[in-house]
């Protein structure tokens, strides 16, 4: 069973990769640099004038073309409160802080990494200890041939480029993951993938990767994926997506399909429509030789109302056809209202824009969130047991960099 936590309370400090950060630097400061120089490249440095003026001699940065091409650094922090309001647990959480590092490095490649660090509720192990996660959540090496930049290949750990909802808050709408997230399609993919916009108005993806969210291949096959995007007009995209791959380990593999669909319209500038289907199986995994199915699909709708203030209400549906992916034969459904505050508009790069609109991501954000939760199994923990349905108040801090 795969399962992602979807209500927002796995987000996590960074003290401790803040410290060995900050170690670091203090570490290679200049004094350690220049410690480390060979008489060679003292001697060079010395021979050059590094203003850059008389006699035509070059500058370093003429030489090495350093500033060429600026290293650009963005992230974002999370924190928030969450009330669970059939246990009344509840707890405050610095809970993510990432920090993400992009440069390009020449006319055709360019780099893009970022650094999680969150917190690993379903990791204390009840000690009261709640350990802190540091990961690699992207890391990419673009290149885009000479004279054809409509086409791109790039290799690493990327977001599966399928569906709605992204795994970063900053590119969300909602406070929570929705099931369809969480159960239903894959977040990250790891391997290689090919870029090709048709035309100004369609574009194609095509990737290589390990299984479902894998970091390392658990067996010898690998994930083959494609989506096709459009936008008929200028304010609505739509695209469909296919996977398929074995899961699992070696000599006990599966293999798995997955079929989605996803939309975003934009009638004005503030108001967006968006959302996604999708359709999976694993294949002749079930007693009788048959497949074991899952579906679903959601629907956002999400309103600006004034230049600080919006509301974004989502619904969604997910059935587990045969427990699949939850562990148990299911029908899932949520609900989520969340009011949220806006200050600030946010800079260029990855947390400019909330995907597939031009939505543009603010500075800060405030959001609050009421969710209500349903299954017709008991599925839910309360006070007293599991049971159908359970309900969440929570609020949420994004704050970009």
């Amino acid at each position: 069973m795969e399962r992602r936590t979807h209500t927002g309370t796995g987000r996590r400090p960074a003290a401790a990769a803040l410290a060995g950060i900050l170690g670091l630097g203090l570490a290679l400061g200049p004094s350690g640099l220049r410690a480390q120089q060979s008489d060679t490249t003292k001697s060079t440095v010395q021979a050059l004038d590094l203003s850059g003026g008389g006699g035509g001699d070059q500058s370093l940065e003429d030489l090495t073309g350093e500033n060429a091409f600026p290293l650009q650094v963005t992230g974002f922090g999370v924190g928030d409160y969450t009330y669970h309001g059939r246990t009344r647990d509840n707890t405050f959480a610095a809970g993510k802080l990432a920090v993400a590092m992009f440069r390009e490095l020449g006319d055709s490649f360019w780099f893009f990494g970022q650094l999680t660090t969150s917190l690993d509720t379903e990791g204390g192990g009840g000690s009261g200890e709640v350990p802190t996660n540091i990961e690699i959540d992207n890391l990419i090496v673009n290149f885009t041939p000479p004279g054809a930049t409509n086409l791109s290949f790039s290799f690493g750990k990327f977001d599966a480029p399928i569906g709605f909802e992204r795994d970063d808050e900053p590119l969300n709408l909602q406070p929570t993951e929705s099931f369809n997230y969480s159960y239903g399609r894959p977040a990250k993919m790891v391997g290689l993938i090919g870029r090709w916009n048709l035309t100004p108005s369609v574009d194609l993806a095509g990737w290589v990767a390990n299984g479902w969210d894998a970091q390392l291949s658990s067996n010898h096959g690998k994930t083959l994926g494609l989506r096709l995007g459009t936008r008929p007009t200028g304010n609505t995209s739509v695209g469909l997506s296919g996977l398929y791959g074995p899961e699992g380990d070696q000599g006990a593999t599966f293999d798995r399909y997955l079929l989605t669909f996803d939309y975003a319209i934009q009638p004005t500038p503030d108001v967006i429509v968006a959302g996604e289907a999708n359709w999976g199986g694993d294949r002749s995994v079930l007693a009788d030789g048959s497949d074991a199915r899952w579906y679903g699909g959601l629907l956002t709708l999400f309103g600006r109302f004034t230049g600080h203030f919006g509301t974004t209400v989502r619904g969604e549906v997910f059935r587990d056809r045969d427990g699949a992916r939850t562990g148990v034969v299911q029908t899932m459904e949520s609900l989520t209202i969340a009011p949220t505050y806006f200050l600030g508009t946010g800079r260029e790069g990855i947390f400019a824009n909330v995907e597939h609109t031009t939505f543009r991501i603010p500075r800060f954000q405030l959001r609050t969130g009421l969710r209500y939760n349903h299954s017709n199994q008991p599925f839910f923990e309360t006070s007293t047991g599991l049971d159908t349905w359970n309900i969440e108040y929570l609020a949420e801090l994004v704050a970009t960099f």
